[in-house]
């Protein structure tokens, strides 16, 4: 269990980190190559896993029609998010930014219902209602200090929520490596068809910038890899509250690295955020006894 949480933990500092370059590379790129780039270094995670569970042949697994129009929506909603996501770091606090994205429960717990014909009970609609609360007063809308970007981040957990809903649509039988190897394809095109509309192609300029580029690669690969192994290690719902830990990782890195510290902005809101995505894995995991034989 020790090995499982360090390992979740490191995941999530790792996306945390990619935040960082990103922020950094959108001095002198836009959010639209940046997005490419981290999408064509996204295949190499899967490809590693594949190969080290010795399942690479899984890739031709036969799709369906159906399955496929599946991996498109997937791969159009990750593309989306990513835009909103790496143009919201560069309006706003890294920490805001950081926060607000974990409106991305709520949006899974809302959309399973139209989605996937699930029954959402009183418990987990207030956890709904309590974090769209906490997500609300962080935006702060109706205050000088709100603004419109504020709602990019929510946007781009709204497209993840999606993209995390429509993979339960697959079998269970289907590698889930598989499906993203697939849905990947999608989100570069989209993301190479959205720089190539929107943004001229600038090569990248120095060393120091390859480097940047690089270390964005690694970093979501080591925080796609992390989360798996995590996850197979011991249940999802004894992990998933350590995700949560993405919130002050934001705050110390935006501090650390930009002299951001947005306290009375983030606060109480994110008691609301972290309350409700608890009460929703509270709410799962007793559900799931209650079912079991």
């Amino acid at each position: 269990m020790t090995r499982a949480i360090l390992t979740i933990l490191g995941a999530i500092f790792s996306f945390s980190l990619m935040g960082v370059v990103v922020r950094f590379l959108t001095a002198d790129y836009s959010v639209f190559q940046i997005s490419f780039t981290r999408n064509l270094f996204g295949f190499l995670p899967i490809l590693l896993m594949l190969a080290y569970s010795k399942q690479i042949n899984a890739l031709k697994t036969p799709f369906v029609p159906r399955e496929w129009l599946i991996c498109v929506t997937r791969g159009g909603s990750v593309a989306i998010a990513q835009i909103c996501l790496f143009t919201a770091y560069t309006k706003l606090e890294f920490a805001t930014v950081g926060t607000l994205v974990f409106a991305g429960p709520f949006f899974v717990t809302a959309l399973s219902v139209p989605m996937l014909g699930a029954q959402v009970g009183f418990w987990r609609w207030s956890a709904v209602f309590m974090g769209f609360g906490g997500v609300v007063m962080i935006m702060q809308p109706g205050i000088g200090i709100f603004s419109v970007f504020s709602v990019l981040p929510v946007m781009a957990a709204l497209c993840y929520a999606t993209s995390s809903t429509l993979v339960k649509l697959f079998p269970a039988d289907y590698l889930s490596s598989v499906i993203q190897f697939r849905s990947q394809i999608f989100t570069a095109g989209l993301s190479l068809i959205l720089w190539l509309c929107f943004d001229e192609i600038k090569p990248i300029a120095s060393a120091y910038d390859l480097g940047l580029f690089l270390a964005l690669g690694a970093l979501g690969g080591a925080g796609v890899l992390g989360l798996v192994s995590a996850y197979r290690m011991t249940q999802l719902s004894l992990l998933a509250p350590f995700e949560y830990f993405g919130i002050p990782f934001a705050l110390l890195l935006g501090w650390w690295f930009f002299a951001e510290a947005p306290i009375e902005r983030l606060f109480p809101g994110v008691f609301a955020i972290v309350a409700g995505g608890l009460v929703i894995i509270w709410r799962q995991t007793t559900l799931k006894k209650d079912i079991a034989p």
